[in-house]
């Protein structure tokens, strides 16, 4: 488990061992920090027959068919599109049925800020009248797209971003990688999100994109070849290079340049906006 999410973990799984547990717990944290694993290793937990200091025992019936995803008490809407009232409904029909192996159900629900309003609204009954041992794992990236009624209803638990000193000593141990703090900016302090980028990507993270934009102020690679190579990326290199003019305009010697970054950076923000228009050129944009 994430070290960020063991503090949850715990108190989660106290209130579970207590008969205390909220029956729709919403997980709150940005992309990149891990909470679809987190949801799904807090699912095998509440489903074990014998957790162990808290966690799933990895031998019981229950463990070994979780591992199988095969779990008959274990339902999971996971989809990267919008959530739709029809995937809404069909798990809450499931969800009705007595428990199969287990004590406990479980449904988990990954994006769920992206469920339709009629989708919110046909999980709005089961949050407010559920039935008995069944657990509601949400996770959610914006928590300000759900609907007040559903938020009202859930256990609203936030997990923030690490410290630079908890992602440095994090990607020592599991990657044996070292990152800058600025690098650690740029995606946000999401953990998952760095190391993807370091390991996965390296050809087009953020440290690639500061080294293509020093070649061009050096002549020594041509704009048009730079908009080739990123156009793909458009929006997240928006966002780094007003990650950037943020921290020039903070270090600028004197006003003048002070209001010079800033109307680069507020010209930068509008074509961020632009990038998401269909039909729009995101190599001219670049």
């Amino acid at each position: 488990m994430y070290p960020w999410f063991i503090a949850l973990h715990h108190k989660l799984m106290r209130s579970a061992a207590a008969q205390s547990l909220h029956h729709a717990l919403l997980i709150n944290a940005k992309p990149g920090m891990g909470k679809h694993e987190f949801v799904h290793t807090l699912a095998n937990d509440l489903l074990c027959h014998a957790p162990f200091n808290l966690t799933a025992c990895g031998q019981c019936q229950s463990c070994l068919l979780n591992n199988a995803h095969t779990h008959p008490d274990r339902y999971v809407i996971a989809s990267d599109k919008q959530i739709s009232v029809n995937e809404i409904r069909e798990a809450l029909v499931k969800l009705q049925d007595h428990a199969q192996l287990s004590q406990r159900k479980v449904l988990i629900i990954e994006h769920a800020d992206t469920m339709t309003e009629a989708a919110a609204n046909a999980l709005l009954k089961t949050l407010e009248e559920p039935t008995d041992n069944t657990y509601l794992l949400l996770t959610v990236s914006d928590i300000q797209r759900l609907l007040p009624t559903i938020l009202s209803r859930c256990e609203k638990n936030s997990v923030t971003a690490p410290s630079a000193a908890e992602i440095t000593s994090w990607l020592h141990e599991t990657h044996q990688q070292t990152v800058a703090e600025d690098m650690m900016r740029a995606y946000q302090y999401a953990p998952l999100s760095i190391a993807t980028a370091l390991l996965e990507t390296p050809e087009t993270n953020y440290l690639s994109f500061k080294q293509d934009l020093g070649a061009i102020k050096k002549g020594q690679m041509h704009s048009v070849s730079f908009a080739q190579k990123w156009h793909q990326q458009a929006y997240q290199c928006l966002g780094w290079l007003q990650l950037m003019l943020q921290s020039k305009c903070l270090n600028a010697p004197d006003d003048a340049s002070r209001l010079h970054y800033l109307d680069v950076s507020e010209f930068v923000r509008i074509e961020m906006q632009r990038v998401h228009h269909q039909g729009i050129n995101k190599r001219l944009v670049l």
